[in-house]
């Protein structure tokens, strides 16, 4: 079982001492007296820090563009500057996978457009600073790209598109803040984006308003994942990320494997990691598609589209690394191009260790119509500090939430 993070120790109920005078026969006596200090309030009932539990699903809006009248909802993301919530709209209102346009903030429990200029929606992240980053598909992915919008929802033009050849077919979105390692190496804020029509991961960074098309670079750091399918009908590949803030790791579904891998990253200097590290492979994920952070206990929060279950697995604590016995260490020659003395002997390197695999620790239905009903989903905690995960359903066009049972 994960822990809860940030636990508070509990106060102990310890007499008071309080200094007193009487009289007795006309002389003054000091004595001391305890009085027993206020009881302590009732114990608070445990916080509610995953899906397990009595928990209850309540629609909060119709995600249906009131303009017009876009469908689908994909993406669902909190804007960090305001606490609100928003929805993409994948299709437009006949139906057309990747013809949405709309992105939804909902308000009172009614969609209101807050852009209508997307192509295709599928993903999106917010900064810090309130721009929309959105990875837009379209109908065939080749015809895809991430855009900008300012807070407010109005345009950058074609100054907030960006497009590299390396971006195929953006089908997932995630933003990590700049950050300091323990070695003391910091890394820029970073925009992420999944690549479905060829399987691989791109960051974002350097990137500055209002020319983000021409400021922004971009970075393969991921290649090789699972995916198949053509166009918006029928793409299946990496799709939900989520940055850990904790571990500094961006975790990754892929649909088409039925995996989470994790990446890493170190700014300009990060390399391709290929299929990334396995976390967690096989059943229960069934095609998952978004992914979230417990913001209480740090687990992974999976939607499945093969069967409209929700998944949370826990992450383990990566064990310390043991001291590698020389006969399992690898034996590298210096190359040619590094300075080392000549006939230099090899260079005794340890391995990399593994990331410790994910564990399930909770399982449950959030829609029990058709399978294929769900893509984004996003965590955050109410106001007594319950978890509140927020997910997208186009089997009924609504954002819903998933809290505990009062």
């Amino acid at each position: 079982m994960s822990q809860q993070r940030g636990t508070k120790q509990r106060m102990k109920w310890l007499p008071t001492v309080v200094a007193c005078s009487i009289a007795l026969g006309g002389a003054s006596y000091a004595m001391a007296a305890q009085v027993p200090a206020t009881p302590p309030a009732p114990p608070k009932a445990p916080q509610d820090t995953s899906i397990n539990g009595p928990h209850m699903i309540s629609t909060i809006s119709s995600t249906i563009d009131p303009v017009n009248g876009d469908t689908n909802p994909y993406a669902v993301a909190i804007n960090p500057t305001n606490g609100a919530l928003y929805v993409s709209n994948f299709s437009n209102s006949a139906g057309t996978n990747g013809a949405g346009s709309t992105i939804e903030k909902i308000v009172n429990g009614q969609p209101q457009t807050f852009f209508a200029s997307a192509t295709g929606p599928a993903a999106m992240a917010f900064s810090p600073k309130g721009p929309l980053w959105i990875a837009n598909f379209g109908q065939w992915g080749t015809d895809g790209n991430v855009q900008v919008t300012k807070p407010t929802g109005a345009s950058f033009g074609t100054d907030g598109l960006i497009t590299n050849p390396a971006i195929q077919g953006p089908w997932g979105m995630a933003f990590a803040p700049s950050f300091t390692s323990a070695d003391g190496t910091s890394s820029p804020p970073a925009f992420f984006v999944a690549s479905a029509l060829n399987g691989s991961i791109e960051a974002m960074y350097g990137f500055s308003p209002p020319n983000f098309n021409s400021d922004t670079k971009v970075l393969q750091i991921g290649s090789g994942l699972a995916h198949w399918g053509s166009n918006a009908n029928n793409i299946v590949g990496p799709q939900g990320m989520a940055w850990d803030a904790m571990n500094d790791t961006l975790y990754v579904t892929d649909g088409a494997d039925n995996s989470i891998r994790a990446y890493h990253w170190w700014g300009a200097s990060t390399t391709d990691q290929g299929t990334g590290q396995v976390v967690y492979q096989g059943a229960p994920l069934n095609t998952p598609a978004g992914i979230a952070i417990d913001p209480l206990n740090g687990d992974l929060l999976v939607v499945n589209q093969g069967n409209n279950n929700i998944i949370e697995l826990a992450l383990p604590p990566v064990p310390p690394v043991p001291p590698t016995p020389m006969s399992a260490m690898t034996l590298v020659t210096p190359a040619a191009n590094l300075a080392s003395p000549a006939g230099a002997p090899p260079v005794a390197t340890p391995p990399t260790p593994p990331m410790p695999m994910a564990h399930v620790v909770g399982q449950r239905v959030l829609d029990t119509g058709a399978a294929g009903a769900l893509f984004g989903i996003a965590a955050t905690t109410d106001a007594s500090g319950n978890l509140v995960v927020y997910f997208t359903d186009d089997n009924t066009n609504t954002v819903n939430d998933l809290t505990a049972t009062p």
